[in-house]
């Protein structure tokens, strides 16, 4: 998600003209020689001075920088797509396959957090249910239960949602199915003229016939008259009640409370503990404003690297911008005495008397 990476070119905490002078036409050397992004900072107020001297050329002040330390911006933060809540359990899963993610975020349409899903959530809604009213207890979107069961809209309005009874196999004939099949029921149906004009009769909300079944004329106009919807899916009795779980939207399933978010802007050594102590895998980044940009994980805490950092008319640690120590210095541009600033790796040093 990050962008070319920024490299700061900065002076002292407390900035003189030569300081900030130095950080505008270094960074603009650099920009021109690399055609990489540098950028001029200050770490202190502007005097008067130096406030007239840029006045007086036109040139734009430096941005103030109160420090450097590594924050979550500076991470590789992972474009996992936002979903809606009205997604079923088998397209969030898809998308988690897809995105090689355990977890997806759901939003509004502003885009700001509502609730999280979990792979473990997914598991749940198919191993640990056992109520046949679940699929109407979840609201669950009839276009959803289409779109699951790659099903042909025979008749019926399927812009609503399925909202109560329960959802039945209809194995056995009509005089048996009276004890097991209700009013507002989703009747999963074969190729039997006798139970589907039963099913209609008696009030299901949907049929859903099996194997591309199609059902004659008097059925379907039967079903119009007393506004049941009638769907044929490809797949058999079977899979088509194991896939009528999967069309359930997310909303049903998603976690909404105590939700452990972070900004972009939130330095990782205040976060490490957080994310230490809690067993998610992934973690939402939000923006200032509270939108939802992307996840991180524990693992991309590993990778995370300090900002990158060219110090001019100064080189000792005192001097510099808070968070220093844990900075990349690239290069040090100075002409003072040499100072306590220590570097990881070989670093350009020049520092001549001017």
């Amino acid at each position: 998600m990050n962008q070319q990476k920024e490299i700061i070119v900065v002076g002292h905490k407390s900035p003189d003209t030569d300081s900030i002078c130095s950080a505008i036409a270094y960074a603009n050397l650099k920009n021109k020689l690399t055609g990489q992004q540098y950028t001029p900072r200050r770490a202190g107020d502007l005097n008067k001075e130096t406030t007239f001297a840029l006045s007086y050329f036109g040139v734009e002040p430096p941005a103030y920088l109160a420090d450097v330390r590594t924050r979550v911006s500076d991470m590789e933060i992972k474009e996992v797509p936002a979903v809606n809540a009205k997604i079923s359990i088998k397209q969030a899963y898809s998308l988690m396959k897809e995105c090689e993610a355990s977890t997806l975020c759901i939003t509004n349409e502003e885009n700001h957090l509502e609730g999280l899903i979990t792979i473990s959530n997914v598991a749940a809604s198919d191993m640990d249910v056992y109520d046949n009213r679940i699929v109407s207890k979840a609201k669950t979107p009839y276009e959803n239960i289409v779109k699951v069961l790659e099903a042909k809209v025979i008749c019926g309005d399927v812009s609503g949602t399925f909202d109560q009874g329960r959802v039945t196999i209809a194995a056995n004939t009509p005089e048996r199915m009276v004890d097991y099949v209700a009013e507002h029921d989703m009747v999963i149906i074969g190729n039997r003229f006798e139970s589907q004009f039963f099913a209609i009769e008696i009030g299901a909300s949907c049929i859903i016939l099996c194997t591309n079944a199609e059902p004659n004329e008097t059925i379907i106009e039967r079903a119009k008259s007393k506004g049941c919807i009638i769907l044929s899916s490809p797949y058999d009795s079977y899979t088509v009640a194991r896939l009528i779980n999967q069309s359930m939207p997310i909303d049903f399933f998603m976690k909404t409370e105590n939700l452990i978010t972070f900004e972009e802007t939130d330095v990782i050594d205040e976060i490490k503990e957080v994310m230490a102590s809690k067993r998610h895998r992934d973690f939402p980044i939000l923006n200032k404003d509270g939108k939802y940009l992307g996840m991180i994980s524990r693992r991309n805490l590993l990778g995370a690297k300090g900002k990158q950092v060219i110090l001019v008319d100064h080189n000792e640690k005192n001097q510099a911008v808070a968070g220093i120590e844990n900075a990349e210095i690239l290069e040090i541009i100075d002409h003072h005495r040499l100072g306590t600033i220590q570097t990881m790796s070989p670093v350009f040093f020049r520092n001549q008397p001017l």
